[in-house]
């Protein structure tokens, strides 16, 4: 957002400042936000002296709106909800509902003022994930508020801008922090709502949810049965708690569980970690996106199997299940491919790319977080997961054209490999 300062001073250098604007990211002009929405803005002075310097000063301007009620913005003074004791930081822009603006910025004696207009725009919708009915007892489930722009815009997560609640106290579970639900041992099939609220515009969405008992741990892969997982390379693991209430979708514990290795294995063979990654997943006919927990198996050691025993116990709810019998290898990658190889995109739908790699010993695995991903145009793909647990990701700009999309990879073996693909943006 500060990308045109060069001095951070907050006084500058010479005798005062002889030029003032505001700005947001790299637009001086205005921008576009969603109601329930906020976006900072920085004020942005000129210090002429020796050396010419441009400075923050956004917490030394005196901030006004011209249509107060619809699009406020704070001088630090505004908090954040009712009785929080927290407050949006100076400049700050809050849109409470549809409308324009425009935000003044005054220096000093209103010598120097600028302006910038803001434009918010209508949501369509919002909706909670994940979609959740019921919580194994005593577990954690972390929720996110996705906010869905009525102008085809790309969906916004408003998670950490919304206050959540247990609106009537329940027995059965609290808000531990943030977004996070704390599950209780009992009562079972006792429902409770779960409120995100947007206090920034006084609209809420609610889900219903109640303890379930659990019938045991489902385990997925990433990485085929069968074959060794090479070192430097980990297989993604998701573990789901199931319930005995077949119509309730499976809850992910992956971060939740205690791991060691199978009775009769040698220690120090495997490593293990836990990440949070964003895919995609379908709504109807929209890609969205969806928060994920995992848990990351990779090798030590060339050769030798091990098991891993993944168990959740918790206050009498004792759930215990064994991966796969994992062996590692210490090979390389020969050939690249990236499946589809062509893509039809149209906004705002999200789009996802995977790769595969062929390694040493003949095997196809997947590969899609390990590989860089790029794009020449970054004029249709407003983003693209460059590498890791959100590589392959396709964010598209609402415009129409033919995108490029590189997956890159550098073997020991072959050296550099590289595989295009082409995108086609649609608008909407």
């Amino acid at each position: 957002m500060l990308a045109a300062c060069k001095n951070s001073n907050p006084v500058g250098e010479g005798t005062g400042p002889t030029a003032l604007w505001i700005q947001s990211g790299t637009s001086t002009s205005g921008a576009q936000i969603i109601e329930c929405g906020t976006t900072a803005l920085s004020a942005i002075a000129r210090f002429e002296g020796d050396h010419d310097s441009q400075s923050d000063v956004s917490s030394r301007v005196v901030w006004t709106s011209s249509n107060p009620g619809v699009i406020d913005v704070s001088n630090g003074d505004l908090e954040t909800y009712p009785g929080s004791g927290s407050y949006f930081s100076a400049g700050t822009v809050v849109a409470r509902t549809t409308g324009v603006a425009t935000i003044h910025a005054s220096y000093g004696d209103g010598a120097l003022t600028a302006s910038f207009g803001v434009d918010a725009k209508p949501i369509s919708g919002m909706r909670i994930w994940p979609e959740l009915t019921r919580m194994a007892p005593n577990s954690q489930a972390k929720f996110y508020l996705y906010v869905h722009p009525e102008n085809d815009a790309l969906e916004q997560d408003l998670t950490g801008s919304a206050v959540w609640s247990i609106p009537s106290s329940s027995p059965a579970a609290y808000i531990a922090s943030g977004s996070t639900v704390q599950g209780s041992t009992n009562p079972l099939d006792t429902p409770f709502t779960l409120e995100a609220r947007l206090y920034t515009c006084d609209q809420k969405i609610t889900r219903t949810i109640s303890l379930g008992k659990v019938s045991g741990l489902n385990l997925s892969y990433e990485q085929p049965a069968g074959n060794a997982v090479p070192i430097g390379i980990d297989d993604r693991v998701r573990v789901d708690a199931v319930f005995e209430d077949t119509s309730a979708i499976p809850q992910n514990l992956s971060s939740q569980l205690v791991i060691k290795n199978a009775d009769g294995y040698d220690p120090d063979i495997a490593s293990t970690s836990t990440t949070t990654s964003n895919t995609t997943v379908t709504s109807g006919t929209t890609a969205q996106l969806g928060a994920n927990d995992y848990l990351l198996v990779g090798g030590l050691q060339d050769k030798k199997p091990v098991k891993l025993q993944l168990t959740y116990d918790k206050s009498g709810l004792n759930l215990v299940a064994l991966t796969r019998e994992y062996t590692f290898a210490n090979i390389d990658v020969t050939s690249l491919r990236v499946d589809p190889a062509s893509v039809d995109l149209t906004f705002p739908d999200l789009g996802q790319l995977s790769a595969y790699a062929t390694f040493e010993d003949g095997i196809e695995r997947p590969f899609t977080r390990f590989v860089t991903w790029s794009t020449e145009n970054s004029d249709l793909l407003a983003s693209i997961g460059a590498s890791g647990i959100d590589g392959g990701l396709l964010t598209p700009l609402n415009v129409g054209g033919e995108a490029k999309v590189f997956a890159n990879y550098t073997s020991d073996v072959v050296g550099k490999l590289e595989e295009r693909v082409i995108v086609n943006v649609h608008h909407n």
